[in-house]
């Protein structure tokens, strides 16, 4: 899965390069709400598009890599308390299993 990962990756700082050198010598007005900035170099708008993009997506990311973690943490808790309770069932003595959980002879034969 890691390798898929870093293909991936690989192939969109490809195209990224690819796409600026393709636009250089690009140069466009911005027009963001209401700002203005004359004559801005297209490569420098690709940039900071792809920069805000990705912190927006580490961000969206840690949000469920922490309820994900959370998750694992009450898992775990809940699995240690069925552990401890296995190994109480397990050495319970005979003694102390009370009588009326056994079966009684007569509703065996019926």
């Amino acid at each position: 899965m890691k390798i898929l990962g870093n293909i991936i990756k690989i192939l969109v700082v490809v195209l990224l390069v690819y796409v600026l050198i393709q636009n250089a010598d690009q140069i466009v007005d911005l027009k963001l709400f209401t700002f203005y900035y004359p004559e801005v170099h297209f490569s420098l708008i690709i940039l900071i598009t792809l920069g805000i993009g990705a912190i927006l997506g580490a961000v969206m990311m840690s949000f469920s890599i922490m309820q994900l973690r959370s998750e694992v943490r009450n898992l775990q808790r809940k699995n240690k308390q069925l552990t401890q309770e296995l190994e109480n069932l397990r050495n319970i003595s005979v003694d102390e299993i009370p009588e009326d959980s056994f079966p009684s002879p007569d509703e065996n034969e019926s």
